[in-house]
């Protein structure tokens, strides 16, 4: 894990990111924890592996405090499965007595994975979790895949939106889910979702039965939070 970058921040605050929540709270909240983590890129696959990378993961928050954790990368490459470059990850959080609160990003660049089946020139994953009186609310806003291109049709011009878990055949490969949310809590006491912008689900061919077996994965662009009891 390396110091947050000067153009990092400038990105952070661009995107109206509310690392602010590290800050400002007064006094032990109505959620005892909130936890989040970000990473840019993940794979699972019989020809290449990658651990979660670059990894922010928050640190335990507790009474007044507020904290933050971040990770960055120049690039990563496992031949033939993944290509990426500026991959940066960031994660804050903290408790208060009206309101608790985190929150979970992760940034890449230029993308291609497997040998350019897919590609997209930008990536964020976006994950924000809070707790009030009123409740507990989580959500993706944010999240955008730039100039997204699967199997050679392009899914998003620009820095466009996908609708949550898109999901998209790839034929003698597998499918691909695209804006993966993944929620977790019961909306009044706790809360939290986890955001996968790419989850390659890499297949066999169907046995006897005419069943697929996944055989790997490959996350792009990872980003949970959560809030809780």
């Amino acid at each position: 894990m390396r110091v947050i970058n000067q153009d990092w921040m400038q990105r952070l605050a661009a995107l109206g990111l509310a690392v602010g929540l590290t800050v400002g709270f007064v006094s032990v909240g109505i959620a005892q924890s909130v936890g989040g983590q970000a990473y840019g890129a993940y794979a699972n696959t019989p020809t290449g592996s990658l651990g979660q990378s670059p990894l922010a993961v928050l640190p335990s928050v507790s009474g007044t405090d507020g904290d933050v954790a971040w990770g960055e990368a120049d690039a990563e490459n496992v031949s033939g499965v993944l290509t990426s470059s500026f991959l940066n990850t960031i994660t804050s959080g903290a408790l208060g007595s009206a309101e608790s609160g985190a929150q979970s990003v992760a940034t890449l660049g230029s993308t291609s994975l497997l040998n350019g089946l897919i590609q997209a020139t930008g990536i964020t994953a976006m994950s924000t979790s809070s707790l009030t009186s009123s409740g507990a609310t989580s959500n993706a806003n944010g999240s955008t895949l730039e100039n997204l291109v699967v199997n050679g049709v392009q899914v998003t011009s620009g820095d466009g939106t996908v609708a949550p878990n898109t999901n998209i055949a790839l034929p003698g490969v597998g499918y691909v889910v695209l804006n993966e949310q993944i929620p977790t809590g019961d909306g009044v006491t706790s809360g939290g979702i986890t955001v996968n912008m790419i989850h390659v689900y890499l297949q066999s061919a169907g046995g006897l039965l005419g069943e697929a077996t996944t055989t790997g994965e490959i996350i792009v662009g990872s980003a949970s939070s959560a809030v809780g009891p």
